[in-house]
């Protein structure tokens, strides 16, 4: 099992490709993404609306629609039925945990992948948010959305998924900061055509493996 990791300062991954083939432009389409959420650090209501507007945005502007789902927050009645239909890639989790990383206290995600870079599951460190919101002017929300986008971003993009620079940065130093306040800390045009590639390649794999096979045979 392969983990990637999000961080403010030092993480281990490759770059993310700056071109595509004319291959994955013709054949790419718009992921409809459902995503099940389980609130278990308890994170505010006003805070969790800010930070899953902010993700909703950031996955909108690359051509990806997202259907939120209430699995599991302190103040919530009976999660909804279909919260554990987890599936790659049009079904994905999201876990926020009140501790800090096992890893490090300055490790706010990890998504989990295995060797083909595929996976549906993605964990947040809300207290690594929590700290660092409370030495900046950075709003809680923004944070933390753009933290679930960064993930939900490895799971959607695949092994070697991070970037020199913007919402897949490995390294979110004062520019990707200044922009998560900007409300503009986003995916690049080609992650983001790589992203529905993808989707649209994961989805035809499995809409094959579903269909029914018959066999003939004659005299």
């Amino acid at each position: 099992m392969k983990t990637t990791i999000l961080g403010l300062l030092v993480l281990a991954s490759g770059i993310f490709p700056k071109t595509l083939s004319a291959r994955e432009h013709v054949q790419s389409s718009a992921p409809n993404l459902t995503v099940s959420v389980f609130n278990d650090a308890g994170v505010e209501s006003s805070v969790w609306l800010h930070a899953q507007g902010r993700a909703t945005e950031i996955m909108r502007r690359s051509g990806i629609s997202l259907n939120w789902l209430d699995c599991g927050f302190p103040t919530s009645g009976k999660p909804d039925s279909n919260c554990s239909a987890i599936s790659h890639p049009a079904h994905l989790s999201v876990r926020i945990v009140a501790k800090f990383s096992p890893l490090r206290g300055d490790i706010f995600g990890q998504s989990f992948q295995d060797a083909a870079g595929e996976g549906s599951y993605v964990l947040v460190y809300y207290a690594g948010i929590k700290a660092f919101r409370a030495a900046t002017t950075v709003p809680a929300g923004e944070l933390l959305g753009c933290v679930v986008a960064h993930e939900l971003g490895h799971l959607l993009l695949g092994s070697a998924s991070h970037s020199s620079t913007g919402l897949m940065s490995a390294v979110w130093q004062d520019p990707e900061l200044r922009q998560v306040v900007r409300g503009n800390l986003l995916f690049t045009g080609d992650e983001g055509e790589h992203i529905r590639f993808r989707f649209a390649a994961a989805t035809a794999r499995l809409r094959e493996l579903s269909e029914p096979r018959y066999s003939s045979s004659g005299k």
